[in-house]
């Protein structure tokens, strides 16, 4: 009932949107087109009846006509597969895409995937957006509509099998029992011990099914990340070391591969049996009636596909077993990563107070900072910062200068006080996040590429990066083509290109030679003389620039 629980929840923004009619349409297509086809099979059996009748009777004057019923019957039933089918890939692909939306929504929302580390350790998000996402999406659909059709199934058949069975009277013990549908009795039975028989076999699929999407995860985000890291590894002769831990991963994976099999072998076993010995019983079940002469060769015939579809209709559990055990594991990641992310409460934030701040840009009143596991790092801070002041956040190394000004840029939120800032903020950190795209767009990151050209190549040419101003629409990897210091030298073209009111700086200059750092913080001053800087560097010339300093202690 858990599973059912967090499903429906996952469930509940697609289905119960007002704006999802079209949603609701097609699945109500995908399931009528599912009914057709039961109906179609109605039809199947009584010309099963019909037809096995002829040919017991040598009647081959009806036996073309029947054929060509049953071909029709065939084309029927293509015609509503290729139709069901398309329409509920459309389907499929529109939950998958509202579920995205909603997942990197709710992940990257109030800097929620940074956070997130400090609350709850969640493996791989990448991999439930962009993998469970979609497994959800099919495999419920999939399972509904299965499930609909062995209720019509159920429904549409159970009538013709329980005419067929007729009335049956068996003498047992001097004692008369009379059985009214004792074929419709027999499929019943035999479907729920059959069930329980494969929930004690298989019910430890789900929880090994879990493990391995995590190890698969793991080992391919250590992949990646060998990818993303692969110039510092060879400058280490890394390799074997990196060897050494994919190997790690994979035998995990590997014992859980072995684990799964062992157990699906099982089911496997049990499935093919139960499905083998299923094309049997209505056969010896209907036998005493065809032997009896109660009973024609069609009759048989109709009863053993009357037989079938009761029987899988009842056994809908047991049939799908394997697909609910991986559809629940699916549920179980998606439902603890959703479950994560609005465990994730930010009580603290920096507050923009444009009204009430007059001339001062941020103000901190009684700010105590403190680590996730609350240990104090700071208490009782206060201070009052205006434009033109470049204030340098100093002390000794490791004891916390990048988290107090993370957390007075609204990053960190382990703090108590109050923190008010007025204006638009810039933070930049030691190393530049260049995405993979046009020079054009990594310049204008964060904001959209909305800057024209005279704008772009200037920032280039002040920066020191001339020689990529002919650059601006070329698609690289810039995080890789670019060395340490022309990505900080990117960094600050950023800045000179958004031109924020308050500015912190982070060690932005530390891959740069004292001469060129001086010139690009002395670009700063020059280019923004209203812009509030708060700065942490080791570099002793650029301190010697700030005309504040605050030490911490």
């Amino acid at each position: 009932m858990n599973t059912i629980s967090q499903f429906l929840q996952l469930a509940k923004p697609f289905w119960c949107n007002k704006h999802q009619g079209v949603a609701w349409f097609l699945l109500c297509l995908v399931i009528t087109f599912a009914l057709l086809i039961i109906h179609i099979s109605v039809w199947i059996t009584e010309w099963n009846k019909a037809f096995y009748d002829a040919l017991a009777e040598f009647n081959s004057e009806v036996i073309p006509k029947l054929v060509m019923h049953y071909l029709g019957y065939i084309a029927l039933i293509v015609s509503f597969i290729v139709c069901g089918n398309w329409l509920r890939k459309v389907l499929i692909f529109r939950w998958r895409e509202h579920l995205t939306e909603q997942f990197q929504q709710l992940w990257l929302e109030q800097s929620k995937h940074y956070h997130l580390s400090h609350f709850q350790y969640i493996d791989n998000p990448d991999q439930r957006i962009a993998e469970d996402v979609a497994l959800l999406a099919e495999k419920s659909i999939d399972l509904f509509k299965y499930f609909i059709m062995n209720l019509a199934k159920l429904v549409a058949f159970i009538a013709i099998l329980w005419e067929l069975s007729h009335i049956q009277t068996f003498h047992i013990g001097g004692e008369t029992i009379t059985i009214y549908g004792y074929l419709v009795w027999i499929a019943l039975i035999y479907s729920i011990l059959c069930t329980l028989l494969m929930h004690f076999i298989g019910h430890k699929l789900q929880p090994l099914n879990i493990e391995r999407q995590h190890k698969e995860a793991d080992y391919r985000a250590t992949l990646l990340s060998i990818r993303e890291h692969s110039t510092q590894i060879a400058s280490y002769r890394g390799e074997q070391r990196e060897i050494s831990r994919l190997s790690t991963h994979f035998q995990k994976i590997k014992q859980n591969w072995q684990e799964l099999i062992a157990r699906e072998f099982k089911v496997e076993i049990f499935s093919a049996s139960y499905l083998r010995l299923s094309l049997f019983i209505p056969i010896f079940a209907t036998l005493p009636m065809y032997l009896a002469r109660t009973m024609t060769f069609g009759d048989m015939m109709q009863a053993r596909s009357a037989f079938s579809n009761v029987q899988d209709g009842f056994g809908w559990f047991m049939d799908y077993y394997k697909k609910l055990m991986e559809w629940a594991a699916v549920v179980e990641r998606l439902a603890t990563f959703q479950s994560a992310l609005l465990s994730v409460k930010i009580s603290n934030t920096v507050k923009n107070n444009e009204d009430t701040l007059n001339n001062v840009l941020l103000k901190a009143d009684n700010l105590s900072v403190y680590t996730p596991d609350k240990k104090s790092l700071f208490v009782n801070f206060s201070l009052n910062l205006t434009a033109c002041d470049w204030v340098l956040i100093d002390g000794a190394s490791g004891i916390g200068k990048s988290t107090l000004l993370k957390t007075l840029a609204g990053l960190w939120h382990y703090y108590s006080g109050h923190i008010d800032v007025k204006g638009s903020m810039l933070f930049l950190p030691q190393t530049p996040y260049l995405t993979e795209g046009s020079l054009r767009a990594v310049l204008s990151y964060p904001n959209l590429p909305t800057y024209d050209d005279n704008q772009l190549k200037t920032a280039l040419f002040q920066v020191g990066l001339s020689d990529l101003v002919e650059q601006l629409d070329c698609i690289k990897a810039w995080h890789k083509v670019l060395s340490g210091g022309e990505q900080q030298r990117i960094s600050i073209a950023r800045v000179l290109l958004a031109r924020p009111q308050i500015l912190f700086l982070d060690e932005v200059t530390n891959q740069l030679d004292t001469a060129s750092a001086l010139r690009l913080i002395e670009l700063l001053q020059q280019q923004l003389p209203s812009t509030l800087c708060l700065v942490v560097s080791h570099q002793d010339e650029v301190k010697r620039l700030m005309n504040k300093q605050i030490v911490i202690s």
